[in-house]
């Protein structure tokens, strides 16, 4: 099952780069990026590339019908606590002339998935390293 795909029917032409969402997080970087591959790989996207030296996760476009989605996820210390989580979701059309962007999701969708984020986080904090 493909995530985010069915997440709304609406969909509205988006011009210009994805949205980003953010949250921030008092929890070690190996952590959240650790927690996001494995929710990602739970939601269908196999093999998400992991640069643990950027902080940075990310899906290959996953194709479901005549659309495609891809998560990155970007990790940023702030400060010795603090890191800012950045969620970017991109999601593509086919037309005629290739890919278009296409906006299908709203804040609560990318709501749901920080706190799905933040649940897979905290089972990698269980496990004994």
């Amino acid at each position: 099952m493909v995530f985010f795909l069915s997440a709304c029917e609406e969909e509205s032409d988006s011009s210009g780069p994805p949205e980003k969402h953010s949250r921030v997080y008092e929890f070690n970087e190996k952590y959240i990026v650790r927690g996001v591959a494995n929710l990602l790989k739970e939601k269908g996207y196999t093999d998400p590339k992991v640069d643990t030296e950027k902080g940075k996760v990310e899906t290959d476009y996953i194709p479901a019908g005549n659309m495609r989605t891809k998560i990155e996820v970007t990790v940023k210390k702030l400060d010795r606590r603090e890191r800012e989580v950045i969620l970017v979701i991109t999601t593509e059309k086919k037309v005629k002339e290739g890919w278009k962007p296409i906006k299908i999701l709203e804040k609560p969708h990318y709501d749901r998935f920080f706190d799905e984020m933040e649940m897979q986080i905290y089972r990698e904090l269980a496990k004994v390293d």
